[in-house]
Formats: C-alpha cells, structure tokens, sequence
C-alpha cells in the first residue's frame, strides 16, 4: 500500500528540496568573527584596451577599427601609451574606438603612426596583460596592490578558504609558506569555471597557531597553454588576530605604475601616486562583515 504525504512546495508545482541539497553545492555566506578580516588575492589577464592605431598620422587621436570601448568617456583620466612610440597622454574624450589626448609625450614623435600598439592599463594594480605560455605571476594583495609574498605579522595567523577562476589556458599553482613550496594548488584546465569552497592545504595556523611569529604566503601561477592566457582567478584567505591588539589603522600600498610605496589609511582606495600622478584602486575590506 503506497504511503501518502504532503511536500512542501515552493512556486507552482514544485517540491522544495533545496534544504537538503543546497548546502552541498556552494557557501551560504561568509561571516567573519571578532578580529578578523578578509583577504583577497587575485589575477585579471587580458587584451581588453590593446590593438594599434588603425588610422592616418594624428597628434591626438588613436583609432582602433577594431576596439569596442566599453562607453563614450568611460576611459576619460586614464593613461593610454603609445608601446611603439614610447609616448603616453592623457586621456580626455573617448568614443567606441577612438580615444583623444591633449598631447603625448616622452615618445620618439609623440604622435599615432598607423601600426603604432597601444595599451590602456587599468587602475587596479591586479590586472595585467594577457599571459605568455610559459610564464609565470605572483597573485596581487588587492587591498593594497602588492604582488605576494604577503607577510603575516607576529600575532596573526591567516588561512584561505576558497577560490575561483575563469581562464582560457591550463595553468599551474603552487603555495609557498615561508618560502619553501608547502602544497600545489592543482592544475586548472582552461575553459572551465571553478570554484573551491574549502582550501585547506595553505595555512600559518597549521604550524603556528598562536601566531608566535611572522610568516610568508606566497601563489605563484604559471601558464601552462600554448596560447597566450586570459581570465581572472582569486584566491579569499582570513586574517585573524591571536591575542594581540586591533588590526592595524594603516596600510601599504604600491603604485602599479612605477612602483613608489605609500602608508595610507586603511580605508583608502583611490589612491593618486605623488610620484607619477597615476590613479590606482585598491579594495577596503576591513569593514566587510559577512554576506547572507
């Protein structure tokens, strides 16, 4: 004799089952405990804002037939160097694939030759171009703009708690405590999403859980393609402080362009370089409490 129960339903029609199953497929969220504050280090690779100047000789404007800018004026204040010229200027006006500037300069003619490359960086220090086959990057602090290693001070220990990634090419990753390589964090095949909810093999609190003394973490990533690799890829660790005070007010952070170091509040990011006058963009995640 069949046994007749009620389902609870959720919609039309339809069984609600994701009590039982959804914890099985991604975090609910992330709630961080007294003295605690996240950390995310990443990569963005990419061609987005490189081509060459497909037009006549111009002083001011590049044209790039090929390029979709993302809007009208988007990249207004942004740096955009001429590779082959070794020119750069300003940029004041932008349309789909065209980009202005008053003037380049610090270049062989400070003008766009048809053929000239150009690149266009991003203000965040954790996007770079595209990747060579074979070569290899240190993931980026992305609350400061500091390629790894990071150092853990005294009293503190930090452990990574999930990652993700998107990239073209296969790739190789490796983590290193205190300079010696401690675990591989697996060869990722290009093309396919990923997403880890637990990283369990990088961790100072496994050999130092009272934060007894600083410590470095350091993720290298290699391309393994023959292809040259774009995407991003992060990694989200925990930093925590073992019986010590407050987590620090201030913070250094290193311009993406010429590399000058500033100790800035910690909140800071937008930050001008007083060195070279670009404008970098950091993360503040010292407020981040958790998510629901």
């Amino acid at each position: 004799m069949a046994e007749i129960f009620t389902v609870e339903q959720r919609g039309v029609g339809k069984p609600d089952y994701s009590r039982e199953v959804s914890s099985a497929l991604e975090r609910r969220g992330i709630k961080l405990a007294y003295r605690q504050t996240l950390k995310v280090f990443g990569l963005v690779f990419s061609a987005v804002n490189t081509g060459t100047h497909t037009a006549v000789v111009s002083a001011t404007v590049m044209t790039d037939a090929a390029a979709y800018f993302v809007a009208v004026n988007a990249l207004r204040g942004l740096t955009i160097f001429n590779v082959t010229d070794g020119s750069s200027g300003t940029v004041t006006a932008n349309t789909i694939n065209t980009v202005t500037v008053a003037a380049l300069a610090g270049g062989a003619t400070n003008q766009w030759n048809p053929g000239d490359a150009y690149t266009i960086p991003s203000p965040y220090s954790w996007v770079a171009p595209a990747l060579a086959p074979g070569a290899s990057a240190h993931f980026i602090d992305n609350t400061t703009g500091i390629a790894m290693p990071f150092t853990i001070p005294q009293g503190y220990i930090m452990f990574l708690i999930a990652g993700g990634e998107a990239l073209n090419e296969d790739v190789m990753m490796w983590g290193f405590l205190d300079g010696f390589l401690a675990v591989t964090m697996g060869v990722i095949s290009g093309g396919t999403p990923h997403y880890e909810n637990k990283i369990v093999g990088l961790s100072t609190e496994t050999v130092d859980p009272t934060g007894a003394s600083a410590h470095t973490v350091d993720i290298t990533l290699t391309n393994q393609g023959a292809g040259n690799l774009q995407g991003g890829i992060d990694v989200i660790g925990i930093l925590e402080a073992v019986g010590t005070p407050e987590l620090p007010t201030t913070k250094t952070v290193r311009c993406k362009f010429c590399e000058h170091e500033e100790v800035v509040p910690r909140e800071t990011v937008q930050w001008i370089c007083p060195k070279c006058g670009q404008l970098n963009i950091f993360y503040d995640l010292s407020r981040f409490r958790g998510t629901r």
